[in-house]
């Protein structure tokens, strides 16, 4: 029987995410990138890049970032953090990203393993981008590519599930989305529904920076990491009794 934990700190959930699993400790990897104002805008100009896949059976192909400065890719030290902590539970799971962008982090669950990633991002030239790119790896077959709003179709996506395989859920929005109070509220919805509906051996990752008041996260058993200005926070479902609640 699990117990309920406290929310700050070092969660002691049954994944057991420690530090040495990154082969970082906490907040020792520099997030140049990300080290932009609260809001979410870069304070520097963008330009068309590729970004490298980490790890995985896909592991130094490279896909396109378009440079445009409405996505804010991760840098490879945290992504490569972030799944060295999820580890073997990205293997077979179904994944969900959330607020594509750049498309890195669902082309890496891929190359790790996923059986499929559902996709959803809003903006039509970065999802012809993610197109392109997907055609490139040649996986398009386990790609589920969703061109709208990630607040008007989450909530169906992390509704109750047709089989048992565990969830991966990437939420990585602007950080401006955090610190606004309706759009704060439609992001632990989706947190919410992860919690009531996933599978047994699901996670989730939401990304969050630094500044971020994680208290005004919904309750559960979180895991905070931080990586220079970024915060990874990761939570599973409730087990209680061999249940999710």
């Amino acid at each position: 029987m699990s117990k309920k934990h406290p929310r700050r700190g070092k969660s002691r959930s049954s994944r057991k995410f420690d530090a040495a699993q990154t082969g970082h400790q906490d907040g020792d990897a520099d997030d140049s990138a990300a080290k932009a104002p609260r809001g979410g805008k870069s304070a520097a100009k963008t330009h068309a890049t590729t970004l490298r896949i980490i790890g995985g059976s896909m592991r130094g192909r490279t896909v396109r970032y378009h440079g445009a400065a409405y996505t804010r890719p991760m840098k490879d030290s945290v992504r490569e953090n972030l799944f060295n902590i999820l580890g073997p539970a990205v293997r077979g799971a179904v994944g969900f990203d959330l607020f594509a962008g750049t498309g890195a982090i669902a082309f890496e669950a891929i190359s790790r393993g996923a059986n499929g990633v559902t996709m959803v991002e809003q903006s039509r030239h970065a999802m012809k981008t993610l197109k392109d790119s997907a055609s490139q790896l040649g996986i398009e077959d386990r790609l589920n590519l969703i061109i709208g709003d990630t607040f008007r179709i989450a909530l169906k996506l992390l509704g109750p599930p047709d089989a048992d395989t565990p969830w991966v859920v990437f939420l990585c929005p602007p950080y401006r989305m955090w610190e606004d109070e309706t759009t704060l509220g439609k992001l632990n919805q989706m947190i919410r529904a992860f919690l009531e509906h996933a599978p047994l051996g699901s996670v989730l990752v939401a990304e969050t920076d630094k500044f971020f008041d994680t208290a005004r996260l919904p309750a559960a058993a979180w895991d905070f990491r931080e990586y220079g200005n970024v915060r990874l926070c990761f939570v599973e479902p409730a087990v209680i009794c061999g249940m999710n609640l």
